[in-house]
């Protein structure tokens, strides 16, 4: 077997909990993988539902619960957990089913460093590739490191690697003893019994995220919506979990600063000796010109993944029909039930599923038919005569009578709406956490036939002044408008020549404009006298 290590690209080295001392005695049993795995995902306490999750930057964490059926030795033992996340945070590490006197989390992972480390000194073999042609050609060679740059002892002499032009690869004979493929954590046993026994590891970890995402399509009249919402579930680590009971936890949790102890370096995304090895080419950077390889001394580290695209077109065509174009009837049994976790929800998908490293999934929670709405029409007035833009609303009463009534995770929305048969996006929107009873406004974007005009009244007096407001509607169906009026500490308004009421400490003028119509509204301001 060999092990390729590509020289194009810089590997970070996963940190890892301080080593713990070990007794050469003690054996050392390995569990390569859970016999059975729970993850529940918990959000981003500070996320910002108009932000699309971005699988580079995850901010949220998540609890696992591993369970294993392990045969142990008689005496002192070191147990090795392959297989757990590369996030994981040792200190919040559980084991339970046995007695254990420390736990340490493995730091020596296969890696670009650990390669280099490992075979100093002893021949590999060199594999370049003509970026011109594609020719590889094979040569064997000895390893000469230092610090700062690889030396590669050859039949021509010495080389320092990267500096030829070439694409460049070193082909490994095997995996150094101590090295380890995946993220392990291990635990020392003092003495015991031994026999067959179920253990059950817990622990926290990060780089995980999730977002709900909402698809609604609007009928003909614009008065009811049937929505499904789909959790999105992102890991951003570098551990599969395969057939695994999965939850998304809703609600703001309080989490201490990263979760770590402050002995542990965890200033960046890497600590000092994390960062792998930038190679440069002695003395002058680089002997090749026009390849754009080598820049300021150093290999550049491989660009950032593109941001994800929201979510919300992906829900839409996993729920369009191939045959009518119609939505696909979600069944109870295969969407995520509700369960109450103190004042937090738990959303319980029913059935496995594989929570991939470095990808994401999306998992129906929510599925409502014919949901009553209005489409409004609003403008807020930041004093008494100038109005501000308007924008077209969506708004719901999140009730039972209204066809929803559920607590309604935050996150994003997409509205369509058939015209000419065919489905449009009419709207996007997001919207925070809203529990039942809340009113939940999504604004779909500004208006482009309705308008407001304000002018001045032909009447004024000694402190005060009289004005007019006219919607206008050129649409060929009636709209609803709503004015706000937020007048400043200098002014009141009175005498409205219509119909207004009072919310959230504001006064509101709503009114119908048939189509193809306006309407107009006559009101005073009057100046606040100072005491």
């Amino acid at each position: 077997m060999r092990i390729f290590l590509s020289l194009l690209a810089i590997l970070p080295v996963t940190m890892g909990f301080p080593a713990l001392a070990q007794g050469t005695d003690d054996a050392i049993v390995t569990s390569a993988g859970p016999d059975a795995v729970e993850v529940s995902i918990y959000r981003d306490p500070n996320a910002d539902p108009e932000n699309p999750l971005e699988l580079g930057y995850l901010q949220g964490f998540a609890l696992i619960t591993e369970t294993r059926e392990i045969d142990l030795p008689a005496g002192p033992v070191t147990l090795r957990f392959e297989g757990v996340a590369s996030g994981i945070i040792p200190q919040s590490a559980l084991v339970s089913g046995i007695g254990i006197e420390e736990k340490n989390r493995d730091a020596r992972l296969l890696s670009q460093r650990g390669l280099l480390d490992a075979f100093t000194g002893q021949r590999v073999t060199i594999r370049r590739t003509n970026p011109a042609t594609g020719e590889a050609t094979e040569e064997s060679g000895t390893i000469r490191s230092d610090p700062d740059r690889v030396i590669l002892q050859t039949a021509a002499g010495f080389e320092s690697l990267y500096c030829t032009g070439l694409d460049q690869t070193l082909l490994f004979p095997s995996v150094p003893r101590g090295l380890t493929a995946k993220p392990t954590l291990s635990v020392a046993m003092g003495d015991q019994p031994g026999g067959r026994m179920q253990v059950t590891l817990t622990y926290l970890a990060s780089n995980f995220d999730w977002q709900a995402n909402y698809v609604a399509e609007l009928n003909a009249q614009g008065d009811r919506i049937d929505l499904l919402g789909w959790m999105t579930m992102a890991s951003a680590d570098d551990t599969s979990f395969v057939n695994a009971s999965a939850n998304a936890i809703a609600g703001t949790v309080n989490r201490v600063e990263n979760g770590e102890d402050e002995d542990i370096e965890t200033a960046g995304p890497y600590s000092e000796d994390d960062i792998d090895i930038a190679f440069s080419c002695w003395p002058y950077g680089t002997t090749t010109s026009g390849l754009g390889r080598a820049v300021m001394g150093a290999i550049p580290p491989p660009p950032p993944p593109p941001p994800l695209a929201a979510p919300a077109p992906i829900a839409m065509r996993m729920m369009e029909s191939e045959d009518a174009g119609q939505f696909i009837v979600v069944t109870g049994s295969r969407i995520a039930q509700r369960e109450e976790l103190g004042d937090l929800k738990l959303y319980r998908i029913p059935f496995p599923v594989t929570v991939a490293a470095q990808s994401q999934k999306q998992v129906a929670f929510l599925s409502k038919k014919q949901v009553e709405g209005e489409i409004i029409y609003r403008s807020t007035f930041s004093d008494s005569s100038d109005e501000g833009d308007i924008e077209r609303l969506f708004v719901i009463q999140n009730e039972e009578t209204s066809g929803l009534g559920e607590p309604m995770p935050s996150g994003q929305f997409a509205f369509f709406q058939r015209v000419l048969g065919q489905r449009q996006l009419v709207g996007q929107a997001s919207m925070n956490d809203k529990a039942v009873s809340e009113e939940i406004e999504l604004a779909l974007g500004g208006a482009s036939n309705v308008t407001i005009d304000h002018d001045y009244g032909d009447k004024d007096g000694k402190n005060w002044e009289s004005h007019v407001i006219t919607v206008k509607n050129a649409n060929d169906f009636p709209v609803t408008f709503e004015v706000r009026f937020n007048p400043n500490e200098e002014e009141t308004l009175k005498k409205f020549k219509g119909k207004t009421f009072r919310k959230n400490g504001r006064t509101i003028w709503r009114v119908t404009v048939p189509a193809n119509d306006e309407r107009k509204l006559r009101y005073r301001s009057y100046e606040v006298e100072e005491d």
